[in-house]
């Protein structure tokens, strides 16, 4: 039911979704998911706790899993691969908490009429977003923009749409969170440029999994290396 193994037809656009121990709203992103798109990979990144009870009976569900928490990009890496292997036109990622609501897919598939990598833009406001989320991502978004000499304007957003075309030129080395940074530097690198989508994103007082120093540690590398 849930296997890679399901029969592989040609797709148009998939959904890719990774994710760790999710909350129970997980499910609801998954049904509010599916009606926009062909397929949707689901990547359990090494979760310890049961999920099967947040999957519905779905033929356009593939469920991938990672024995153990390899990290963000990783699980990225793993969706994009089977993505690619289901012959998808599109790809678009989000993550499994309902910060990203996906109601806004339809708006990233209309943005890659003209563009092979979108990011959706969040409101950086202090009254809707963690104050260290803000600066770190304000401080990211510069570096980032200095480095690839393009305006970044949300370097550490998840909801992202792809040109399956351009994606094994950028797929991620990294495991970790980076791994987004690090899809950027790569295609400016390729001179591929990336536009952005205006999105609003839930968050209800979630404490991050990031891990602060190691998060700039690893980020300092990833700039480093491209």
């Amino acid at each position: 039911m849930y296997s890679e193994n399901s029969a592989i037809t040609k797709s148009l656009v998939t959904a890719v979704i990774p994710f760790y121990n999710p909350e129970r709203i997980f499910a609801e992103v998954i049904e509010d998911t599916l009606p926009k798109v062909d397929y949707l990979i689901l990547v359990d990144d090494g979760s310890t706790q049961n999920v099967d009870h947040y999957l519905l009976n779905s033929s356009k569900i593939f469920m991938l899993k990672n024995l153990t928490n390899l990290g963000k990009g990783a699980a990225l890496r793993i969706g994009f691969e089977k993505a690619l292997e289901l012959g998808s036109k599109y790809i678009v990622t989000l993550d499994s908490d309902y910060q990203h609501e996906p109601k806004y897919i339809p708006t990233f598939l209309e943005a890659l009429k003209n563009s092979q990598f979108v990011i959706g833009k969040r409101n950086f406001s202090f009254s809707k977003m963690p104050f260290m989320r803000v600066l770190s991502n304000t401080i990211t978004s510069l570096v980032l923009s200095i480095k690839t000499r393009q305006k970044i304007y949300d370097s550490q957003s998840g909801y992202r749409g792809f040109d399956a075309r351009i994606l094994r030129k950028i797929l991620p080395v990294t495991n970790e969170f980076e791994a987004e940074s690090e899809m950027i530097l790569k295609a400016a690198g390729n001179k591929i440029a990336i536009s952005f989508i205006d999105i609003s994103t839930k968050y209800d007082n979630q404490k991050s999994s990031i891990k602060a120093f190691n998060a700039i540690i690893n980020f300092i590398k990833v700039i480093l290396k491209y």
